[in-house]
């Protein structure tokens, strides 16, 4: 868990996205560097962070795959930018856009660290689940937008399902078992598919109890998140931002509390017994 600091994650987000335009494209590296004028191994440096990147060949080949309008502003930007450590997305009415690069971030990741105190993590919802804390979270959004936004999220639950599957470590507090999400029979089902995911070899839930008091985790929900060949991310969410972490001081802080919550937190085989038990009661 948690490697140390690299490129920033804003030269991370351009990597990915260049090299996206280029799969996308049906081109190897080799053939968009000939098409545009550079080596093929300075296209692979690029998009994997390897070096840094001039601006005037971000333009160029963002002419190259006619990138316009506000997504070409946001890639010059963050070539502008690329030394800055951190990202904050600032969540407008096009949301689906805004969780993209959550979600390509999340996509490229081979292990998740979460910790929820208010709800269950995403890749762990039901499409019931998913449905009613979307509808109370994103206030004014349309039934198609958020018909959307909860197939989104299903789909993103194939990470768990891949030839290489995510890891995913999840610490929720006890009090989010009993949180009502609609008639008690919706919550029971549920949680009793919680703990079904409990039993995947690269899935883990444990459980934080409610007598476990004052903690580090009061701040908030946070995800680390972990990667083969590239440093880790801490991302931080609220109603109306997204913010990705990558000073090594901020990996380290939150990886510390994640290890003291995992102290805190009930074993993975009394994890699953309190789920059930919380899913018994929901269906009385």
């Amino acid at each position: 868990m948690a490697r140390r600091a690299g490129p920033s994650v804003r030269s991370r987000r351009l990597a990915f996205m260049l090299r996206k335009f280029r799969v996308a494209a049906g081109m190897s590296g080799a053939e968009l560097g000939k098409a545009v004028g550079m080596s093929s191994s300075k296209i692979s440096r690029v998009e994997t962070c390897d070096s840094g990147i001039y601006f005037d060949d971000v333009e160029k080949l963002l002419d190259f795959f006619e990138v316009k309008g506000k997504r070409r502003v946001e890639l010059l930007d963050l070539a502008r930018h690329a030394e800055q450590r951190g990202l904050l997305r600032v969540h407008s009415p096009d949301m689906p856009q805004d969780w993209q690069t959550w979600v390509d971030f999340e996509a490229e990741a081979s292990a998740l660290f979460s910790y929820e105190p208010l709800a269950l993590p995403g890749l762990l919802q039901s499409a019931e689940y998913a449905h009613a804390i979307i509808r109370a979270t994103g206030s004014g959004l349309s039934d198609e937008k958020l018909d959307s936004l909860v197939s989104s999220r299903m789909s993103r639950q194939s990470l768990l399902s891949r030839s290489r599957p995510l890891k995913l470590q999840a610490i929720i507090e006890e009090s989010v078992l009993t949180r009502p999400i609609g008639d008690a029979a919706a919550l029971g089902r549920q949680l009793n598919q919680l703990a079904d995911s409990a039993a995947r070899s690269n899935v883990t839930v444990r459980i934080l109890p409610t007598e476990a008091g004052l903690h580090c985790g009061l701040n908030g929900p946070f995800v680390v998140m972990d990667y083969d060949d590239e440093a880790s991310l801490v991302l931080l969410e609220n109603k109306v931002a997204s913010l990705f972490l990558d000073e090594q001081e901020h990996i380290d802080a939150y990886t510390a509390s994640w290890e003291e919550l995992l102290r805190l937190s009930h074993d993975e085989d009394a994890s699953v017994e309190v789920i059930r038990a919380a899913a018994r009661r929901s269906s009385r």
